[in-house]
């Protein structure tokens, strides 16, 4: 008989039907191509293999074998209770994950709610809101480092959150509402903050800075054009490395020198600025000269095409990515 360190390093190359011939050759072999086999489960509303939910609800050995595990359901797939309830069990079955994702139905938060510990997860992402059974998953993930969640629940649900001061001590990466984020991050070492919903005010921005790490990534989207909110901005998060604002504000006219000029002047206090991108404007940075290695930043041109779009904000930002 093979090594099973030899056999395992087989069965990495094999395709999922290969692993499933291989899991019935011995039980050597079932061990090791099952274990290959579930060790990445991603699902979606296409796939043939929801079945395998079912799967990893019956038995708890497989689902030990589990390190990332990714479901994304269409809102209107019309699953059952029945398969949520499924799904619950097998998530409280997969104690070794390290990465997370659930997207399904928003009312189904539930399947979250469960007594298992995961001290290898370090990522999470899901479309529930930020509510009971989020909070009460988040207060007994201590290792997470990268979280996506929504905004946080309608009124009537507010009552119930409860985020322990000592939960996520880990988490560096934060993406979602700012409603949610101000819960989120503060007091918590948060270093990038990506908010693909709601309002960045100076309000939000002043709470988003009670990090306990530097935020050294912003992106976000804002109502205003006020110059003032840049400089809370700069003034608040001054260790910025990549800063990304876009504005649903319609501009009726193009903004002048000096605003443009205010901004810059804003900008120069930001020693670690990198890439920069406010309400649609790339700014660039150059030395102020051969002797000064200070930072002068500058707009490469105002574009009104990447404000509006017949008087709308384009509210797509989910491609917040850093070129970095």
């Amino acid at each position: 008989m093979l090594p099973t360190e030899l056999i395992d390093n087989i069965c990495v190359y094999l395709s999922p039907n290969d692993l499933a011939s291989s899991a019935r050759v011995s039980s050597t072999f079932r061990h090791v191509a099952q274990r290959v086999l579930y060790r990445h489960v991603a699902l979606d509303s296409f796939s043939r293999n929801l079945s395998c939910v079912l799967t990893l609800a019956h038995s708890p050995q497989l689902a030990r074998n589990v390190r990332s595990f990714a479901i994304r359901l269409n809102q209107f797939s019309g699953h059952l209770n029945a398969f949520y309830r499924s799904l619950a069990v097998a998530l409280s079955n997969m104690s070794e994950l390290s990465s997370l994702e659930v997207f399904t139905d928003q009312a189904a938060s539930w399947v979250m709610r469960n007594d298992q510990i995961y001290p290898r997860l370090r990522r999470l992402a899901c479309s529930f809101h930020l509510d009971p059974n989020v909070v009460h998953f988040l207060n007994k993930t201590h290792n997470v480092v990268e979280l996506e969640v929504e905004s946080i629940p309608p009124s009537s649900q507010k009552a119930d959150i409860h985020l322990r001061s000592e939960a996520l001590p880990r988490l560096a990466q934060f993406t979602g509402s700012s409603h949610a984020a101000q819960i989120i991050v503060p007091g918590r070492p948060i270093e990038h903050i990506h908010l693909n919903s709601g309002d960045l005010t100076e309000e939000v921005a002043e709470n988003l800075a009670k990090s306990t790490a530097p935020i050294l990534v912003l992106g976000a989207a804002t109502s205003s054009h006020s110059v003032s909110l840049i400089g809370t901005l700069t003034r608040c998060m001054e260790h910025l490395v990549h800063l990304r604002i876009v504005t649903t504000y319609n501009f009726s006219d193009a903004p002048d020198a000096t605003y443009f000029a205010n901004i810059a002047d804003a900008l120069t206090s930001l020693p670690d600025l990198q890439t920069c991108e406010i309400w649609g404007l790339h700014w660039i940075s150059s030395k102020k000269s051969f002797y000064d290695e200070s930072r002068v930043w500058q707009s490469e041109g105002f574009n009104t095409n990447n404000l509006m779009a017949d008087g709308n904000f384009l509210d797509n930002i989910s491609d917040l990515i850093f070129p970095y």
